[in-house]
């Protein structure tokens, strides 16, 4: 079918009514692109006539290679500018600026938060509140049974002791298996598309060019596929929004040679479309005018001298509208079936049967290249693949994602357009004080010579000129004459000091420099504790900090803008890996990175299509976000409010909001936990002090019980002492009495045996007596025989 272009138009598009069928055309896809084009490069009296023209001029500025000619018509140059003495180069004011703010957003970090927001997942995230609830709940029982019996019947996962601990494990522990698979994917796709390269080309684009852009796209081999796209080359619809999503087409502009274009249309084209195209392209992009159109061989392939030639194409796609028409339509059996028919189908007015018209719109995108400036179109088709939220399969978005803060009509000032007024003021200025020094000149002096002529040296000659400067250089002495040649006296100084030097148009110079550097900052908000300048020696810490935040603040909505992209890619890579399953190649390729075992990977992986995610950044607090927090970390620590390993956790939270509520919660549980501490101290000293007194009681009871004992036994023992004295004395006086009697009997015996021993000793005496008396008489008779000398010597000598 071909597409009448006959058919009403709106505002230079084809009309967004036609059928399906002529919407699947290449003559509606190229007067749609052919629109797109004019509208961008022809129509001056739409907002994108010099839009490329201001990009190409800030990004000039931002590396500091902007046209100096502009400069020289300031100053007035012309023609030959050698004798000026100046270095026309940039002062690289601006790019210093860029790099500052870029690379302090670069540095900002941040976690992709993936979320499952269907009626299945969160059927199951309120059955894991049940649960959690449950076992806080059945706690308090389960542990007296565990004392009481001794055996555990628990294990040793985590148990709530208060709803809001409940609620803030969900938001911060409790992860679904596909939530945890699909933030795996995230990271990944990331990481394989470098996106840490790309966040760096939008942020720059922001500063320089005030908008920012990216692309996803599926790609059968590669995967989900993310790229930088350069706002140079960007055409869109109108926008009201900033972040552009109720654009109604978008593309970009790049070059390819013809020999490119013939790899990419295949045979979509004939060699005599290709001379064509040629041909309106000569003398363009740098082709040249003359060429031949016959086929020769080169390396073995045959080659064109026009297939080097470089043309401009417009990749794009826009959002359309498709009807679906289907008849539901009874049989013969009492069922019925359903068909699908064109869009131009009417029912039959004489119909046997009964039939239903059931009938739906969708929004679809069209894809194609437009050859720009020709009537050549080529890939046009349906997007393959078109991302659609699980929610509502009935919409779709273009595979752009922009954002453009500040947007106004059309149009927005960048960071850098703001600058560029004042930097050419620092770049003019910074020319000046170059002039003036190369035209400053050493100090000097002017000389009277009529009053240094023919001045006498007192011997008959004079000095010249000459000689005297030379005596004033060496000594400071001047030696003239106060007469002129005609006699007359004269009060002319014979020598003047002259000045010269730069003088007072430095200063001014320098002034004009400071105050440009100091608009810059004014209008950017970047002060000098952010742009790398030597902070003040009399600023206190607290005030360097105050004014870093406050230009932190002044570049938020960058900050913000690229956030925005970052949020957005992740959703789109989102929906496509979901749709990552119908591609068994790419299946395999994410299977390892998403579980931990080949097969649960591929049963999560299986699970991403069917359910419906809410995408969030988790965005690292920024230092005023982290002042205020340890300020409220340390004085709940000092008021002994807080534990260190709770503060240790609560800094390691990203989310400034998370991170407040888990300080108020482990607060609360804190003090709970000292209350409960001191509730337990006081019972215990109470139940310490009761059995004290019980103990005391108890001491006091066996202290009269001992004393009892002690008398009582006492008053035994006295008792028993004096039975004992008794029979002691009774012992006694018989053991006396028998001694009495025993000693009075042997006194008897004694008496008598004492009688008969006397007269046995008597008579004993009587017989010694007798045998000594014969024994010296005898010793008598040998001592007058003389055998031995006087008695008693022999016995003394025995003796000795």
């Amino acid at each position: 079918m071909t597409f009448n272009e006959d058919k009403k138009k709106l505002n230079g598009y084809p009309s967004p009514l036609a059928t399906n069928e002529e919407k699947a055309t290449k003559e509606y896809g190229l007067e749609y692109f052919r629109a797109m084009y004019y509208q961008w490069h022809n129509n001056a009296d739409v907002y994108f006539r010099d839009i490329k023209m201001r990009y190409v001029k800030n990004r000039a500025y931002a590396e500091g290679n902007q046209d100096v000619g502009k400069y020289k018509d300031l100053l007035d140059v012309e023609g030959d500018s050698s004798y000026l003495n100046i270095d026309w180069s940039p002062v690289s004011i601006v790019p210093k600026f860029v790099d500052v703010i870029v690379n302090g957003m670069v540095n900002q970090d941040y976690d992709v938060k993936a979320k499952s927001i269907d009626p299945v997942a969160t059927s199951e995230r309120h059955e894991q509140k049940k649960k959690m609830y449950a076992d806080m709940m059945m706690s308090p029982l389960i542990a007296k049974i565990e004392d009481k019996t001794g055996m555990k019947l628990t294990n040793d996962n985590f148990v709530a002791e208060s709803s809001e601990e409940i609620e803030m494990y969900m938001a911060m522990n409790y992860k679904q298996s596909v939530e945890i698979a699909l933030e795996k994917a995230i990271e990944y796709t990331m990481d394989i598309n470098d996106y840490e390269n790309i966040k760096r080309y939008m942020i720059r684009d922001l500063v320089v060019l005030g908008i920012c852009a990216a692309k996803t796209e599926m790609s059968k081999t590669e995967g989900v596929k993310i790229r930088h796209v350069d706002p140079e080359n960007l055409i869109t619809s109108f926008s009201a929004k900033p972040d552009y999503k109720n654009i109604r087409h978008a593309g970009e502009i790049y070059s390819m040679t013809i020999a490119d274009l013939k790899q990419q249309a295949g045979d979509e084209f004939s060699e005599d479309d290709y001379i064509d195209i040629a041909k309106q392209y000569a003398g363009k992009n740098n082709n040249p005018m003359n060429y031949g159109t016959t086929a020769y061989y080169e390396n073995g392939a045959e080659t064109y001298d026009y297939d080097k030639f470089s043309v401009n194409v417009l990749d794009a796609e826009f959002i359309t509208s498709h009807s679906l028409n289907y008849e539901k339509k009874e049989n013969k059996h009492g069922g019925y079936s359903v068909n699908k028919k064109p869009s131009n189908y009417r029912q039959p007015k004489k119909s046997k049967t009964k039939r239903e018209s059931i009938g739906s719109t969708v929004k679809v995108v069209y894809t194609g290249k437009y050859i720009a400036g020709t009537d050549y179109i080529f890939n046009y088709s349906l997007m393959k693949d078109m991302p659609r939220p699980k929610s509502n399969l009935a919409e779709t978005k273009l595979s752009y994602i922009i954002y453009q803060p500040n947007l106004y009509k059309m149009k927005s000032r960048s960071l850098v357009d703001r600058m560029i007024p004042f930097a050419d003021q620092i770049q003019l200025a910074h020319l000046k004080i170059q002039h003036v020094l190369a035209k400053a000149r050493p100090k000097g002096a002017a000389f009277e010579v009529c009053a240094l002529e023919n001045v006498s040296k007192g011997d008959g000659g004079t000095f010249t000129p000459m000689e005297l400067q030379e005596i004033y250089d060496q000594t400071g002495n001047v030696y003239y004459r106060r007469m002129d040649d005609e006699g007359n006296m004269t009060n002319a100084m014979p020598i003047q000091e002259l000045e010269n030097g730069i003088g007072r148009d430095f200063a001014t110079l320098i002034n004009v420099y400071k105050h440009n550097l100091q608009m810059i900052r004014d209008v950017t908000g970047v002060n000098e504790a952010r742009d790398a300048s030597k902070p003040s020696s009399e600023a206190l810490v607290g005030v360097q900090k105050l004014a870093l935040l406050a230009s932190n603040n002044a570049t938020r909505d960058i900050n913000d803008a690229y956030l925005n992209v970052t949020k957005r890619v992740s959703q789109s890579i989102t929906i496509r890996m979901q749709d990552l399953v119908n591609f068994k190649g790419l299946h395999g390729m994410y299977v390892n990175v998403i579980g931990d075992s080949s097969m649960n990977s591929i049963n999560m992986m299986k699970k991403l299509s069917i359910h419906e995610f809410g995408i969030t950044l988790d965005i690292a607090p920024d230092e005023e976000e982290k002042q205020i927090m340890e300020q409220n970390i340390q004085v709940s620590i000092a008021q002994k409010e807080l534990r260190l390993e709770d503060a240790i956790a609560i800094r390691s939270v990203k989310n400034v909001k998370m991170a407040n509520q888990m300080l108020v919660l482990r607060r609360a549980k804190y003090q709970k936990e000292q209350r409960t501490m001191a509730q337990q101290a006081s019972e215990q000293n109470a139940k310490l002090q009761q059995q004290s007194a019980q103990q005391a009681a108890q001491l006091k009871q066996q202290e009269l019980q001992a004393e009892m004992q002690i008398e009582q036994a006492r008053v035994q023992a006295k008792a028993q002492a004096d039975m004992q004295l008794k029979q002691l004395d009774y012992q006694l006086k018989e053991q006396f009495e028998q001694a009495q009697h025993t000693r009075r009997l042997r006194e008897i015996e004694l008496s008598n045996l004492g009688k008969e021993g006397t007269a046995s000793i008597q008579g004993g005496v009587r017989q010694a007596v007798q045998q000594q008396s014969a024994v010296n008489q005898s010793q008598m008779i040998e001592q007058r025989q003389g055998r031995r000398g006087p008695l008693g010597e022999k016995e003394k000598e025995e003796k000795e």
